[in-house]
């Protein structure tokens, strides 16, 4: 029987792991960070935690444990966020996948299960081309694709943070750490916000959302969070089940480097 968990391997059986998963390492990336006044500053790792334990249970991955701390500015105006410098935490991923890679893992799966994340879910496979790593980097989040799909499945028009969904998906990983009934009908909308085209601002996110929490969380249910946990589930198996099978990334990204290289021998 296979543990896909890494910190719950020998060293012997780490090397079981690396063939039973086809060299392909799962890395959760959360946030501590205010989800309003119902919810636990540790929502993403918990959810996060959560969603992965389905996964495992349908496909073998090599699981990293959860990075808790992020990217959380915007939330550092409410108690609670634990923030980390965009190029801390750049530099800090880079190591751990480097590692990862030194111990026989060539695929590397980046989940982010904070949306807060932008620079390492956008910026972070730029990264490792520029480094030219020997490895592949894969970055999917936790809503694998799914987002407008799961909103209109839902009973509210605004989604974001701490919203009907995350609270719903709360209410499938910790339910006694949900607490709607304080909200007393207190919803989220967002706020009045300069208009100014479509230029994106530092002042974004915490202008229109100055309380954090988005949207309605009281029309969360365990029953709306049991069919988006199967759907993200089902969804993310099927990522890894693909990145198993993908040989082309690896061979595109190795003749990237042979051209970058052959350019100052070029008559």
């Amino acid at each position: 029987m296979i543990d896909c968990y890494w910190i719950r391997n020998s060293e012997t059986t780490i090397r079981k792991l690396q063939k039973a998963s086809k060299g392909v390492a799962l890395i959760p990336l959360a946030s501590i960070e205010s989800h309003g006044p119902h919810l636990p500053v540790g929502c993403d790792p918990i959810k996060t935690d959560n969603l992965v334990r389905h996964i495992v249970e349908k496909e073998t991955v090599a699981v990293l444990p959860t990075v808790l701390y992020a990217f959380v500015a915007e939330a550092r105006m409410l108690p609670g966020a634990i923030h980390i410098r965009s190029d801390i935490l750049m530099d800090y991923v880079e190591n751990i996948c480097d590692e990862v890679y030194r111990n026989g893992f060539s695929k590397i799966v980046l989940l982010h299960g904070h949306g807060g994340n932008v620079a390492l879910h956008h910026m972070f496979c730029k990264r490792m081309l520029e480094r030219e790593k020997p490895y592949v980097v894969y970055s999917v989040s936790a809503q694998a694709d799914l987002w407008d799909k799961m909103k209109a499945m839902g009973d509210s028009a605004e989604w974001g943070h701490a919203c009907e969904w995350e609270t719903s998906m709360a209410m499938m990983a910790c339910p006694e750490l949900v607490h709607v009934e304080v909200l007393n009908g207190r919803t989220f909308p967002a706020a009045r916000f300069p208009d100014t085209g479509p230029t994106p601002t530092a002042a974004d996110w915490i202008g229109r959302h100055p309380k954090m929490a988005v949207g309605e969380p009281q029309k969360a249910s365990h029953k709306k969070g049991e069919l988006w946990l199967g759907m993200v589930t089902k969804a993310l198996v099927e990522v890894i089940r693909k990145v198993k099978k993908d040989t082309q990334t690896a061979k595109i990204l190795e003749d990237y480097r042979r051209k970058v290289h052959g350019i100052a021998g070029r008559s």
